[in-house]
């Protein structure tokens, strides 16, 4: 019995860092998914709707777009609105489409620009950029969204090999 207490403790002494990187890890993925879903939502109802759709950070509420590149306090995809419109349930124009109230805590999201714009014909341009999501570990472990002026988007990769995703740019992305 006590053999299998101390397999058991070295077992759990050894696995304990794994698991907890591993769910930072799906923390990061969980909050990629999220973003990318949205932006794939807009750009959907954009081209379908024949109309403007804005995703942007959101305020507290969802009622409305922050002027900040911060998308961790949540973000929100509007549609038939000008890009420093609220939600306004008196006007029909003016629809919410999705609001995701708050990723991860443990999480921050940037981007830059601070909004990204799908025309009626899903191009997001002035709106390309890169989506940054970082943790406590820093920029080795941050993942990356590259949102092309066509509406696109693409998961950051490591092309040169050196630890850390790059952006749109090609350079590394920083935390």
């Amino acid at each position: 019995m006590m053999v299998v207490l101390v397999i058991l403790a070295i077992a759990l002494l050894l696995g304990g860092p794994a698991f907890t990187d591993l769910i930072r890890d799906n923390r990061l993925v969980s909050s990629v998914y999220g973003v990318r879903a949205t932006l794939n939502l807009a750009r959907s109802e954009a081209l379908a709707r024949r109309d403007r759709v804005v995703v942007c950070p959101s305020n507290a509420a969802g009622s409305g777009c922050l002027d900040s590149s911060n998308w961790s306090g949540g973000y929100l995809a509007l549609m038939g609105v000008d890009v420093s419109a609220t939600v306004d349930a008196a006007n029909p124009g003016r629809s919410r489409i999705h609001w995701e109230s708050e990723t991860n805590p443990a999480v921050t999201v940037s981007f830059t620009p601070k909004l990204v714009v799908f025309d009626t014909i899903g191009s997001a341009l002035g709106s390309a950029g890169t989506f940054v999501f970082c943790d406590e570990r820093g920029a080795s472990k941050a993942r990356g969204l590259i949102l092309t002026n066509a509406g696109t988007v693409a998961a950051s990769v490591d092309s040169d090999a050196n630890g850390v995703v790059e952006d749109g740019a090609g350079n590394d992305v920083s935390c």
